[in-house]
């Protein structure tokens, strides 16, 4: 079914619902970012595989129904999905990860996740916004630290502590290199959309008003970072389709040290136009 055209749909609801009814819509075939990080998730919501010398690494997991695509596409690039170790989970948020449970139980693999979201999983899970759809239940190994980098063989991925999105994102900045030695610093903010911190969200769920600022207080905390490839969980929000070549394999139109910043300001923007307009 890969390669059909499908409508797009009008709606980050809309593209869950899909996701989940019929995720062959959304399918995408995967490609490399950096030396050894790989988009393995669907035309709307991503997954970053990372290769090391002992292991994979699986950034964020996509939906329980997009599972056999993600597994599909780390076998594409040659990879075999039993040697993911550690799956790194941004947020909260059903749609990043809603594949933890089936794939740790496949693989193995150590579960990462933001202590501050745990409560999202536990005591208001309405806040996965899963829509009905399977997600279960899954153990935490280990919770996230600023100041303790997480390593597997030669690759190592520095968590920041960005609330806003949700009370636990977290942004990770992957230090990579190619087979001459040469380093890049592939950044990923955690969660950008400011559908969870309108006014109207905080009335409806609950959740404190205060997000607001730390939404904004953590854009400006992570503007001044050195990344080399800036990606994002949603590609959209950073055209990444547009810079994909002929050779899925070649990363070099993501290497482009100046977007990460202008990425950060324009989120910065697209909030306070937001607050203005409120």
């Amino acid at each position: 079914m890969a390669g059909k055209t499908y409508p797009k749909p009008k709606s980050p609801q809309e593209y869950l619902v899909q996701g989940c009814d019929r995720p062959w819509e959304v399918e995408i075939a995967p490609f490399r970012v950096s030396p050894n990080v790989y988009y393995v998730g669907n035309n709307w919501v991503g997954g970053y595989l990372i290769r090391t010398d002992e292991g994979l690494m699986l950034i964020d997991t996509t939906m329980h129904a997009q599972i056999y695509l993600l597994l599909e596409s780390i076998r594409q690039l040659g990879f075999d999905p039993r040697d993911i170790k550690m799956i790194l989970v941004t947020h909260g948020h059903y749609d990043h990860h809603g594949g933890v449970r089936p794939i740790a139980e496949y693989t193995g693999a150590k579960v990462f996740f933001p202590k501050e979201d745990e409560y999202m999983l536990t005591e208001q899970p309405e806040l996965q916004f899963t829509l009905g759809y399977a997600c279960g239940e899954f153990e935490i190994d280990e919770y996230y630290a600023d100041n303790k980098p997480i390593t597997l063989g030669h690759v190592t991925v520095h968590t920041v502590h960005t609330p806003g999105h949700t009370a636990g994102t977290t942004s990770m900045f992957i230090e990579d290199r190619d087979e001459n030695g040469k380093s890049f610093v592939v950044g990923l903010h955690g969660g950008v959309g400011l559908g969870s911190v309108t006014d109207a969200y905080f009335e409806e769920y609950g959740q404190p008003k205060s997000l607001q600022d730390d939404y904004l207080a953590s854009l400006h905390k992570l503007r001044g970072r050195k990344v080399d490839i800036a990606v994002a969980l949603h590609p959209s929000h950073l055209g990444m389709f547009e810079k994909i070549g002929e050779d899925r394999l070649d990363f070099t139109p993501f290497h482009d040290p100046s977007v990460w910043e202008a990425f950060i300001d324009h989120r910065i923007k697209l909030f306070e136009d937001m607050k203005a307009a409120s």
